[in-house]
């Protein structure tokens, strides 16, 4: 039988828990209200961006404009929704250390030995790689598709003994290994000559288009590759052209 001092404890640890379960329950409710309250403001936001300017207005006319224009210039860019399009939104410094570290990767995968210069400047030329067994002074330039071609910039005369070019598109790319030559002269393969920038004594510009490359690899200088291609190939490709 219990005792009227028993039956006090029980009934003030229920209270106790019941207090608990209300106060959590409060503070489940004031969440969802202020969710309720965030949501609202977003829609009141969304509204109020439709209805703060005038759709025949000049600012209502921008607005159209940028809206179309957006979308033709996502339709046109092939990048868009591939598994490589942050490669295509890099900037120029990033960008080029993709096809610095790629080859880094081919040649440690592959067993080709490599010295890298990272981002200091050579002494004895300007390059950013030794690679193979030689350790020949290479110089890589990475570029992307864009408007139907690639364009590799600043090209110097001197301080290299291979080009090594690595043009890149959305379902794979191509990379093509070239002896050093002059760039003021017409290339025996391309039929192109470099471009000399501006204002500059040795600073050149080479753009390829997708038939150029095409060229280079009739010339056993360039391999392209897609997803299926397997590192050892690239490497078995490096080796043959760096010696």
């Amino acid at each position: 039988m219990s005792t009227t001092t028993e039956i006090d404890i029980k009934t003030t640890n229920m209270t106790e828990h019941e207090h608990e379960m209300t106060e959590l329950e409060q503070v489940r409710t004031e969440l969802a209200q202020v969710k309720a309250e965030l949501a609202a403001l977003n829609e009141s936001r969304k509204t109020s961006v439709v209805e703060s300017y005038a759709e025949d207005s000049v600012y209502g006319k921008l607005k159209q404009l940028g809206d179309e224009l957006f979308a033709t210039q996502n339709a046109a860019n092939v990048w868009r929704n591939t598994p490589l399009q942050a490669i295509n939104e890099l900037k120029a410094d990033p960008a080029g250390k993709v096809g610095e570290e790629l080859m880094k990767t081919i040649c440690l995968a592959c067993e080709i030995p490599n010295e890298s210069t990272g981002d200091k400047n050579s002494k004895d030329g300007t390059y950013d790689q030794k690679i193979g067994d030689a350790l020949k002074k290479v110089e890589i330039k990475t570029a992307r598709l864009g408007g139907n071609k690639y364009q590799h910039e600043t090209l110097k005369n001197q301080g290299c003994d291979y080009w090594l070019f690595i043009d890149l598109k959305p379902d794979g790319g191509c990379i093509t290994i070239l002896p050093h030559f002059d760039l003021t002269n017409k290339h025996p393969i391309t039929g192109t000559t470099p471009s000399l920038r501006k204002g500059t004594t040795d600073v050149f510009k080479w753009d390829f288009a997708e038939n150029h490359l095409n060229k280079f690899v009739a010339a056993g200088k360039a391999m392209k590759f897609d997803k299926n291609t397997p590192m050892h190939q690239l490497g078995e490709f490096i080796k043959l052209n760096i010696v």
